[in-house]
């Protein structure tokens, strides 16, 4: 135009009406050959409404790209002047030297729900934030995630994909709500892929045609993972832009433990434009998931180095009893005592007996696997043979979340016969008869010992004044 050089021509560009001509600009500066050196600036802005200030050599028109490649034009102040207008007829002034950057993210927060204490909480899974679970518990999951803005950040796409390892989703338990009107449900505007029942598909279909700056696919087809799910947002993104929603649903660990943890990986993709190129932004929140073993070491009162086989126990969990899978390692809650699993030391190989079938090293052991959190009742339901049944003892476990302080407490009529060897043992002692129970220490225990002596002394004493009766008798 007569009158103004490029940089002018620039500025008179209707913002509103003339982006296009706008993103050829910002295309042919991004790909000119007599570009200046680039300056040597920057700040890593992660937060919200954070501020970068950069110095330049000269007024004029600068172009600047974020790490994503995303371009924007700034314009410096003219002079004394800090504001303008395109023509007379503009009704929005203008700041120069100042460019609010629309923030393009997809950041989210997941967490597992879990009883602590009466109370439900969220847990990150994480080293500073762990969570233990019994393995063959449901537990349920929240994902906090905000919708990409279509307006102000030209969001074209948004997906989610939760990755699953040692665990299933409950299919048919995902739900969708707004964080801010819980009431409000908004599950049918998410469409819901999990590999079979849902959709009937095993991906979350991408569009070929949306292309990044280096002509890759923007959007790509995104697989379902065994035992996950997804969701195609594109209804969330016409509707709730820029709300920020809550799914939550259901989910099995099926395997877990300290060196190993279930884990569970939300993926949310959100794809932007600046009308010529798409860019994906990606984040990602994973929660782990752990469980742990205790071993229970049987042995004899009189000699702790003398490992006792064929003693059996079962176990409880708020008071109701338990039954082990042991082909899948999974618990659930048994009907009653009859059914729930029985637990015999020294059969490794848990074929109910103890025999040369079974592992020499685990005599007089058993190793409980995969139990999170919570606090647990041993009974001994029946003792090594050669052994007293009136002394069967009875403890309780209890595990944090952490599992680094696994607390063991006899609970049994007879006090000391269990004891904490360390984190993840618990020593059970056997009575083979009534001069042992003094040996387990303790006044309690020679309490039990003289009540049930007690009868025979009164028997002893009824017999000798018998005895005493039946010589008087026969004099």
């Amino acid at each position: 135009m007569y009158g103004y050089d490029d940089a002018g021509n620039i500025a008179n560009i209707k913002m509103d009406s003339q982006t296009r001509q706008l993103r050829n600009i910002s295309k042919a500066l991004s790909q000119s050959t007599r570009k200046p050196a680039a300056i040597q600036g920057g700040a890593n802005l992660t937060t919200t409404r954070s501020t970068l200030t950069i110095n330049v050599p000269s007024e004029g028109l600068y172009y600047i790209t974020d790490s994503a490649g995303n371009p924007i034009m700034v314009g410096t102040k003219s002079g004394n002047a800090n504001i303008m207008k395109n023509d007379a007829k503009d009704p929005q002034w203008r700041t120069l030297g100042t460019a609010v950057v629309k923030a393009k993210s997809v950041r989210v927060d997941k967490k597992v729900q879990v009883s602590r204490d009466g109370t439900t909480v969220g847990k990150d899974g994480t080293a500073s934030d762990p969570v233990g679970v019994t393995v063959g518990d449901t537990v349920t999951n929240t994902v906090e995630v905000t919708v990409p803005n279509k307006q102000a950040a030209s969001a074209v796409k948004f997906k989610l994909i939760d990755q699953p390892k040692g665990q299933t989703y409950v299919k048919g338990s995902l739900s969708v709500r707004l964080k801010n009107a819980p009431q409000t449900d908004i599950t049918a505007d998410a469409i819901v892929y999990d590999g079979t029942t849902q959709n009937n598909a095993k991906s979350i279909p991408g569009d070929p045609t949306l292309k990044t700056a280096d002509n890759k696919p923007a959007d790509p087809d995104l697989a379902i993972p065994a035992g996950g799910w997804g969701i195609d947002g594109r209804n969330l993104l016409d509707k709730y832009s820029n709300r920020t929603i809550v799914i939550t649903y259901r989910i099995t660990v099926d395997k877990a433990s300290v060196t190993d943890p279930a884990n569970n990986t939300v993926h949310t993709y959100g794809t932007f434009t600046d009308g010529i190129r798409f860019t994906t932004i990606t984040d990602q929140d994973k929660v782990d998931i752990k469980a742990y073993d205790f071993t229970l070491k049987k042995v004899d009162a009189g000699n702790v180095n003398t490992l006792l086989d064929g003693a059996r126990f079962q176990i409880q969990r708020n008071g109701k009893w338990m039954k082990l899978d042991q082909n899948t390692g999974k618990w659930s809650d048994a009907a009653d005592q009859d059914s729930a699993s029985v637990f015999i030391t020294g059969d490794s190989n848990h074929d109910g007996t103890v025999d040369n079938r079974d592992d020499a090293s685990q005599r007089g052991l058993i190793r409980f696997k995969g139990l999170g959190y919570g606090t647990y009742t041993v009974t001994e339901t029946r003792e090594p043979a050669g052994y007293a049944s009136y002394a069967k003892p009875t403890f309780t476990v209890t595990i944090d979340d952490a599992g680094t302080s696994i607390q063991y407490r006899g609970t049994g009529t007879v006090p000391n016969l269990t004891s904490r060897l360390d984190n993840n043992t618990v020593q059970v002692k056997n009575v083979a008869n009534l001069t042992q129970l003094p040996q387990t220490g303790g006044v309690l225990a020679f309490a039990f010992w003289l009540a049930c002596a007690m009868p025979l002394f009164a028997i002893g004493g009824t017999m000798a004044v018998r005895g005493a009766r039946n010589r008087r008798d026969a004099l």
